[in-house]
């Protein structure tokens, strides 16, 4: 970990690299959840208070994880039960999804586990997913429907219920609360590859420094908000000069989409963090009404910004 005497720096590929800083954290904790290594940088408060954070990021990330069997009020009772008393952490997931998926329609879906899991499969083996497999999975999805009754959450239909999308984002949502409630104001929460939430820090600058490896060349400065990043960077296959990647169109099933990063900085980290992977898909054209609520947004192609909010990157 290189050292800088004036910023502290984060590698965003739009999607979270590596970092320095201008003098070590008070506290660094490592947390291992939602499927990455998340990174507890406090520079004051307590070390119990990261390690608290700690906890929390382990348990919710079970609460979200489908595979959890011994996750009481957890997804994988919703999809395997198909009804559930639900933990709080699960019907709040469950609800920004709705929010979401009511704003954006056919460009986002959280009902598609079993689509995304016969890609990721079908892609190790070097292969493109059969036709009719995604076209079957697909229309499954399209028939899964969840409703909630009070503190209960019902599944209809033979779809999965999945949200990834979100998952990193709320448990954001909810640090930045208990933060905000100890009073610590300095801090850095790098949530893996795709989520920050960041606090004040002790660089001269005063704010954190993001570049972007996907787009060379640019960065924003950052302070006090939270940023996601949708990339198809980290996780990609090209098979017959297509690129695919873990990021799915909800409109047709397909695992390749037009824009290989959408990034976006606000205050809300669980709504940018499923806002994001909303807006990969539908591209720039739709991305640009999330301006309006205060949400700077950018779109990276083939290594070339080709549209990013006014005032929101700077060259380097």
């Amino acid at each position: 970990m290189s050292r800088s005497k004036r910023f502290l720096f984060l590698l965003l590929p739009l999607a979270l690299g590596a970092f320095s800083c201008s003098s070590s954290p008070h506290h660094l904790v490592y947390a291992y959840g939602y499927g990455t290594t998340w990174e507890i940088h406090l520079y004051e408060g307590k070390k119990s208070d990261a390690e608290e954070i700690e906890e929390y990021i382990r348990v919710s990330s079970m609460l979200l994880d489908p595979e959890a069997k011994h996750s009481s009020g957890g997804l994988y009772a919703l999809n395997h039960e198909g009804e559930v008393e639900a933990n709080p952490f699960l019907l709040e997931a469950y609800e920004l999804a709705e929010k979401v998926r009511l704003e954006v329609g056919e460009g986002y879906s959280y009902t598609m586990g079993e689509l995304t899991s016969a890609w990721e499969d079908s892609l190790e083996k070097g292969e493109v997913l059969a036709e009719i497999s995604r076209q079957n999975l697909l229309e499954n999805a399209k028939n899964t429907h969840v409703e909630k009754e009070g503190n209960r959450l019902m599944k209809s239909g033979p779809g999965q219920v999945d949200f990834g999308s979100l998952g990193k984002g709320l448990c954001l949502r909810h640090i930045q609360k208990t933060l905000e409630e100890k009073g610590i104001e300095h801090y850095l929460i790098n949530g893996g590859t795709s989520s920050l939430l960041i606090g004040k820090n002790h660089s001269p600058s005063g704010a954190t420094k993001i570049t972007l490896s996907d787009a060379k060349g640019y960065y924003f400065p950052a302070v006090q908000c939270a940023v996601s990043t949708s990339s198809i960077t980290r996780e990609s296959h090209e098979i017959d000069g297509v690129t695919y990647s873990h990021i799915l169109d909800p409109r047709t099933g397909s695992a390749h989409v037009e824009y290989d990063a959408c990034c976006l900085k606000g205050e809300d980290p669980a709504y940018l963090d499923a806002l994001s992977t909303a807006l990969i898909v539908l591209g720039p054209e739709v991305g640009k009404e999330y301006e309006k609520k205060g949400i700077a947004v950018s779109f990276v192609k083939e290594g070339k910004i080709v549209y990013a909010s006014e005032g929101f990157l700077q060259k380097e």
